[in-house]
């Protein structure tokens, strides 16, 4: 691969957070950056940005990136970040520090640890809606198969697309919420009993950034679909997400797309804030055609051609 970009990360596991759909172990973390030094230079996220703002970055360059402020980043990858001197970028949506934390996490994790498998939870989540979407359900995965959906993300399997494709262009957020919490109802999870064990604390990220690490955007809510919402509200999502991370690790100058999802809105909004830079969440556009679309790939992908 003889473009830069990033890496990037999401969940991790041990003895404290149990194993779930893509995480990966301390060790494979470790090895996993090993693998990348033989064959990329891996830059501190400082360095990146500076090379990046004048043009001197190299095809080889590449940095990382952790999304979402899990607390299991904080946990397993930080401590392996420390030892290797390597500095990153965390990128955090903001309502996990409020009294209303957005529900995607808490979700996540109750559809890859309350169920046998992840094929059991899509099980059981496809036959809910279909039962919704009744006689509308064969033109809309007829409509899912014409359009490939989400066919750029190579770590995702069929069931994952087609699960993806209900939540986000189907159903919506309040449709979606509403047949989790049935199904988080039906098998009496409660979420307050992992809460505390999901994100990261203020005084975390107050650290990651003392560290020298980069804190950036990744707005307030965390929209799946944030190029569903108007000028207004995406401004919001930023605006909110930006003054509360500013409060805690100062001026916020990168970001990340969540679920790489944006349009010529969010670039404007982004150009107005005088954020410096931006991560995309795949591999489709190689080349940089702005400074908020950066590539990144998915460490699962990584890992599998580390095993290839």
């Amino acid at each position: 691969m003889s473009f830069t970009h990033a890496i990037m990360f999401h969940h991790f596991h041990n003895q404290k957070h149990q194993p779930s759909q893509g995480s990966i172990s301390s060790s494979e973390f470790s090895n996993m950056l090993d693998w990348l030094n033989n064959s990329f230079n891996i830059l501190g996220a400082k360095e990146y940005l500076n090379k990046f703002e004048n043009s001197k970055l190299k095809p080889n360059d590449i940095c990382l990136s952790f999304d979402d402020a899990l607390l299991c980043q904080y946990d397993v990858a930080l401590p392996i970040l420390r030892k290797k001197k390597i500095k990153a970028f965390f990128f955090v949506y903001s309502s996990v520090y409020s009294k209303k934390p957005d529900n995607l996490e808490i979700f996540r994790y109750f559809r890859t640890n309350k169920f046998k498998n992840i094929n059991d939870f899509y099980k059981t989540f496809f036959s809910t809606v279909e039962k919704e979407l009744s006689e509308n359900l064969f033109f809309h995965l007829k409509e899912y198969k014409k359009i490939n959906y989400l066919s750029e993300y190579l770590i995702y399997t069929e069931k994952d697309r087609w699960f993806r494709y209900l939540r986000d262009e189907i159903l919506g957020p309040l449709r979606y919420e509403k047949v989790m919490l049935k199904l988080m109802e039906d098998k009496k999870f409660n979420p307050k009993k992992i809460i505390h064990n999901l994100w990261m604390s203020e005084q975390h990220l107050k650290e990651i950034s003392n560290l020298g690490h980069v804190v950036g955007l990744h707005t307030f809510n965390h929209p799946t679909k944030i190029s569903k919402l108007s000028y207004k509200k995406q401004q919001k999502e930023y605006e909110e997400n930006y003054k509360h991370l500013n409060k805690i690790v100062g001026k916020v100058f990168s970001m990340s797309h969540p679920c790489g999802d944006y349009n010529h809105h969010t670039l404007e909004i982004l150009e107005k804030m005088g954020i410096r830079i931006g991560f995309r969440s795949n591999l489709t556009e190689t080349k940089i055609k702005g400074k908020f679309e950066i590539p990144r790939k998915d460490h699962a992908l990584v890992l599998k051609e580390m095993k290839e």
